[in-house]
């Protein structure tokens, strides 16, 4: 374990670069902060680096050993250098750096299935990164056969787009697709929007809209576009089966090249005055009556 105190340090002025994309995409490498992003960096990531301000009460000292065990570098800052490296006004005293996966469409396939099935069992680590006691060891589960990918088309909110991550996750989707021109998803935003579900599935990025049909149609998934117009009702729509849900641009929406090319064109029915809603909370309401009709609709 080394202590840096300077935030002129080199090795400090290159994680603090990971902030913007090129820096990002250059070093195939981002961070992620905070003790719940950090504990599941450690778990399911490739952390090479992990900065920290101090040990109290013990809250770190299963994370710091599993990290190094794992093989990463160890590194104790003081507040001025961990807010050089933090992205927000008030950093949590701990930050990881992990190594871009190599996510392309292949990983929400075989790979993915296997991947997903693998996370279901084994010890859990509370939020301070201890293991839970055995009782709390989580049973194996069936792989969902049908569980959902997202398409993401143009998302700019890294808000947004780190919860939708989290939703889909929770619903248990394969993956997602992040179409040509959205946010990128490791963006320490969009990271820390995430909750950690960044780690948990396949985020495939800079997706061609023509690649991500072909995607779809070739292992039997329907492509179901979000619209406003020509759509039908999400309540009344069959969506136990393999689906692809298509989600938009925050101001408009599915592109109408991608809408006319969905096989299915989905539309959520409001009972209030609001035109329309965020797209988090959409991709939301989709993925859970997806998942009541896969799981609990009889």
């Amino acid at each position: 374990m080394e202590t840096i105190t300077s935030v002129n340090n080199a090795r400090i002025k290159d994680v603090a670069n990971l902030k913007q994309k090129k820096f990002r995409t250059e070093r195939g490498a981002f961070f992620a902060e905070g003790l719940r992003a950090v504990t599941e960096a450690v778990r399911y990531g490739d952390v090479t680096d992990l900065f920290f301000t101090r040990l109290e009460e013990g809250r770190l000292d299963e994370i710091l050993k599993t990290a190094e065990e794992k093989g990463a570098r160890l590194y104790q800052v003081d507040d001025k250098v961990m807010a050089k490296l933090s992205d927000t006004k008030t950093p949590q005293g701990v930050l990881a750096v992990i190594s871009m996966p190599e996510n392309d469409l292949r990983q929400l396939e075989s790979e993915a299935i296997a991947k997903k099935q693998s996370k279901c069992r084994g010890n859990v680590l509370d939020e301070y990164g201890k293991p839970q006691s055995k009782k709390a060891i989580m049973p194996e589960k069936d792989f969902d056969n049908n569980a959902p990918v997202v398409i993401l088309d143009r998302i700019q909110d890294p808000g947004n787009l780190g919860t939708i991550i989290r939703t889909a996750d929770a619903a248990g989707a394969l993956g997602l697709i992040l179409l040509v021109g959205c946010v990128d998803a490791f963006s320490p935003k969009v990271v820390r929007a995430s909750m950690g579900s960044l780690f948990h599935l396949p985020v495939v990025q800079e997706i061609s809209p023509e690649e991500a049909l072909t995607w779809c149609y070739r292992n039997g998934y329907e492509p179901a576009a979000t619209a406003l117009k020509g759509a039908a009702n999400l309540y009344k729509t069959d969506l136990s089966k393999k689906m692809a849900y298509i989600l938009g641009n925050e101001a408009n929406g599915v592109s109408e090249e991608l809408q006319a090319a969905a096989e299915t064109r989905l539309f959520i029915p409001m009972e209030g005055m609001a035109e329309s809603m965020n797209v988090a909370m959409a991709a939301g309401i989709i993925l859970f009556e997806g998942l009541r009709q896969r799981k609990f609709f009889r």
